[in-house]
């Protein structure tokens, strides 16, 4: 830094809290657009604020490398530090919250099994981090059981491996997922690279019950492509899917994210069988504050593995 400019930025903040943010998210997104996104602003805005920031450092955060935004050693120091203040940020900002709220704070949440053993256990944990003395109640369910929950006030958000239509409440899609193939590690077909419907016939196979949501997902796809699959034994969640196949049953076809977390060889499908994983709640009340930042930290999370769906700004955002 030249000697004249430090002097002039002595008695000021050069880099400020709204700086932070916005370099903050484009370090974890690794794209301006990705980053605008994040912060529901515009790409020129992302962009044209990085510049400026850097004009004031007089040092560049970033290159510019085949359309690709390059941190520089400079930007990986700072980042360390900005997430250490950013933190701190969110705690002052819990502390505010909490005195509006009263001394306790609360979060009733439920899902979808399918979400429960990576999703939602690394948002929580990611949460509680964050507001150490949020109480949190957490169950699974039925998406069919969700709407009664809700409006109920049984629960204040749900989160559903599938969108939910109902009437009174809100489905917001945020983030997308895929079936995949799960079996033993032996299996003559582990080591494919891609598995295509067709080639599991013949093969024992272990299917959702047909009138589950991510059975009528499957049975969609099976039929549009003129495939018939009998499945060996029918199963309500992906969990019960993978103690099965433990068991040397056969394979199954379950959501990515149990199958990661199943210790068994997954095999991605060659058809894109997706799903939307979505926030359902209710269309009478907007979210809890302690809500809305669980669906702040869900949809960081989808925006860093990639998965995101852009839904829009949360509920009073």
């Amino acid at each position: 830094m030249h000697p004249a400019k430090a002097s002039n930025d002595a008695g000021t903040m050069v880099f400020k809290l709204r700086h932070m943010e916005v370099f903050r998210a484009v370090m974890l997104t690794g794209s301006i657009s990705a980053a605008a996104k994040l912060l529901y602003v515009s790409q020129p805005a992302v962009s044209k604020l990085i510049g400026y920031i850097e004009g004031r450092l007089t040092y560049r955060l970033f290159e510019r490398i085949n359309n690709r935004l390059v941190p520089t050693e400079e930007a990986q120091v700072l980042f360390r530090e900005v997430e250490r203040v950013y933190q701190a940020a969110l705690q002052v900002n819990e502390c505010a919250l909490s005195l509006a709220a009263g001394s306790h704070r609360n979060l009733r949440l439920c899902c979808s099994a399918s979400l429960s053993t990576v999703v939602i256990p690394m948002a929580l944990a990611r949460l509680k981090r964050e507001s150490p003395a949020l109480q949190i109640e957490w169950q699974t369910s039925l998406m069919g059981e969700m709407p009664n929950q809700i409006l109920s006030k049984k629960v204040d958000l749900a989160i559903a491996a599938l969108p939910v239509v109902h009437d009174h409440l809100h489905s917001q899609p945020f983030m997308r997922g895929r079936m995949v193939a799960v079996m033993p590690a032996d299996h003559v077909l582990a080591g494919q690279s891609t598995l295509a419907l067709h080639e599991l016939a013949g093969h024992a196979l272990l299917l959702f019950r047909p009138d589950m949501p991510f059975g009528q997902l499957l049975a969609e796809a099976i039929a549009r492509r003129g495939l018939q699959l009998d499945s060996l034994l029918s199963f309500t969640n992906a969990n019960e899917a993978v103690a099965l196949v433990k068991q040397g049953m056969g394979i199954t076809l379950i959501d990515e994210f149990v199958a990661q977390d199943s210790g068994l060889a997954v095999v991605p499908l060659a058809e894109d069988i997706h799903f939307d994983i979505s926030f359902v709640y209710s269309r009478f009340e907007p979210p809890s504050q302690a809500a809305l930042q669980l669906m702040r930290v869900l949809q960081e999370q989808a925006l860093r593995l990639g998965r995101s769906i852009d839904g829009g700004a949360l509920p009073g955002v």
